[in-house]
């Protein structure tokens, strides 16, 4: 995703234009791990492992962040972040370790000053894997003050030099390219320190041989002070023959937004795709969404995601209120079968008490847009590119545009 959630290419353009969601990947470090269940993970140390009676009452709020719960010392249930390693298991709703064989990489140090922005740039890590890989999991620590990142995987002949940080200009850089020769990886929440990108067990995504990991470089440094840091991200292959399911990329965003000075606004896509998936894949529209991760930056005060059309229509995928810079991407246990529906509805509440209309941008501009892995035939890259006005909610203004969509068949083994 862009320069902020999921900037996924236009299946390309997202990363161009912004670090959202993405559609990508990474001088060789690989740690061996353990393989183990959800379950036999809950019942190790280092993490929540057990929650009290009076974390009942916080612990779905919690979850949303990624964050088990503890009671701290004078008896008060807190959200806490499980350790490196580590997930909040939806399930058990206490930390997991991350099974699977780790393969790690942490780049070089860099400083950002204060108020500055790194854009134009970035990163990769060349495998060096001589057979395929299958992963489960991504787990993203980062301290250099990243404000968004979309990892891609490509064959090692593709974007080709040195390892670590280059202009993305010189390499002729682009996530649809990416995505397209490889495919996606993960997308850093906005500001996140600490994500883990969990599938549930048997649910994998295959990195093919002699494969390079790539991402967008979106810095910004909203502190004071100079900030001094580093990005390791992370993978957990699982063996092949654990592998039941594989999954699709997809990618909506709200690209023409407007928003007016001193009020809240909504803007809505509503996105039929039956059509898409009849005349490309000849089937109705059907997929079942194992993970989602939604974008905004700092004016968001809600992003929203759910089923369109049918019985089910409005069945909510996800609706999260507020911007705190946490991990915000969303497993899903047992995924949402979307049989019956027409397509998806997305969008976002803003709040701006600026002066100003806000638009699509980086820095003090806006962003809303959600990444996806689904088990499906066909990926797709959705776009809306008008904010026409749709009446009003109460104080609300509404805005909605038609949806633009690429949809292409998405073939699982891709080869050098």
């Amino acid at each position: 995703m862009r320069a902020g959630v999921v900037g996924a290419p236009r299946l390309g353009r997202i990363s161009s234009r912004s670090i959202s969601t993405a559609f990508g990947l990474f001088a060789v470090a690989l740690l061996s791990g353990c393989g183990s269940s959800d379950e036999e993970a809950a019942a190790g140390g280092g993490g929540v492992r057990e929650l009290s009676a009076e974390c009942g009452a916080i612990i779905d709020d919690c979850l949303v962040n990624q964050k088990s719960c503890a009671n701290d010392s004078s008896g008060t249930p807190q959200c806490v972040a499980c350790p490196q390693g580590e997930y909040a298991n939806p399930d058990t709703k206490v930390c997991a370790k991350i099974g699977g064989t780790k393969w790690e990489h942490t780049f070089d140090t860099r400083t950002v000053e204060p108020g500055e922005e790194v854009t134009g740039q970035c990163r990769s890590w060349t495998l060096n894997n001589p057979e395929e890989i299958w992963f489960n999991a991504v787990e993203l620590t980062q301290d250099e003050a990243s404000h968004h990142s979309n990892w891609m995987f490509v064959p090692d002949d593709q974007f080709d030099g040195p390892d670590g940080f280059w202009p993305c200009k010189d390499r002729n850089y682009s996530q649809l390219v990416a995505a397209l020769a490889g495919g996606v990886l993960y997308a850093q929440s906005t500001q996140a320190t600490h994500e883990v990108q969990k599938f549930p067990d048997g649910v994998g995504i295959r990195i093919p041989p002699h494969a390079r990991v790539l991402s967008d470089v979106h810095i910004l440094n909203v502190s004071p002070k100079a900030v001094t840091g580093d990005m390791n991200i992370a993978f957990y292959e699982i063996p092949k023959e654990e592998v039941k399911t594989v999954l699709t990329p997809f990618h909506l965003s709200y690209e023409e937004l407007d928003i007016p000075p001193q009020s809240t606004s909504r803007f809505t896509g509503e996105c039929d795709f039956s059509e898409s998936f009849q005349t490309i894949g000849n089937t109705p529209f059907n997929m079942k969404i194992y993970y989602a991760l939604p974008h905004t930056h700092a004016l968001g005060s809600r992003f929203f995601f759910e089923l369109l059309g049918g019985d089910r229509d409005g069945e909510t995928i996800i609706d999260i209120h507020g911007f705190n810079g946490e991990a915000r991407g969303k497993q899903y246990r047992p995924p949402i079968d979307v049989t019956g529906a027409t397509g998806l509805r997305f969008g976002c509440e803003f709040d701006n008490p600026r002066d100003e209309t806000v638009h699509w941008g980086f820095g003090d501009q806006e962003m809303c847009e959600v990444l996806g892995f689904a088990e499906s035939d066909l990926a797709f890259e959705t776009f809306v590119q008008e904010a026409n006005p749709d009446g009003m909610d109460g104080a609300v203004p509404k805005y909605t545009g038609p949806c633009s969509t690429t949809a292409f068949p998405w073939k699982q083994d891709k080869s050098q």
